[in-house]
Order: C-alpha cells, then sequence, then structure tokens
C-alpha cells in the first residue's frame, strides 16, 4: 500500500514539474516575442533618428545658403 502511495505522489509530482515546465516554456515564448518587439522598435527609432539627422543637415545648409546671400 505504501508503494502504491508513492506511486501516485510520483504521478502527482510529474504532472506537476510538467505543468511548471510548460508555463515556463510559455513565458520564455512571450519574452521572446516582447525581445523581438523591442528590436523591431529600436530598429524603427535609429531609422528616424537618421532620417532626422538628415533633415537637420539639409536645413542648416539651406540656412546657411540663405544667410550667406
Amino acid at each position: 500500500m505504501a508503494e502504491s502511495e508513492l506511486e501516485k505522489a510520483f504521478e502527482t509530482l510529474t504532472e506537476a514539474l510538467t505543468l511548471t515546465e510548460s508555463e515556463i516554456t510559455e513565458e520564455v515564448k512571450v519574452i521572446e516575442q516582447q525581445i523581438q518587439e523591442l528590436k523591431d522598435r529600436i530598429v524603427e527609432l535609429n531609422t528616424k533618428q537618421e532620417a532626422l539627422a538628415h533633415d537637420r543637415e539639409s536645413l542648416s545648409e539651406m540656412f546657411s545658403r540663405y544667410a550667406s546671400d
């Protein structure tokens, strides 16, 4: 009888570990998705920053031309 109870306890523990493993796997997937979204956002912001730097340079050149006339 003790062996039967031990087997049940082991099965319960196995189920709990399996559930925990699947929960961890799901959390990892969510975190990986968030990391990818952040990487995409960084690329987007870097592109905007480059465009703004180019615009600022163009405006400075135009201002210099008009100021020298």
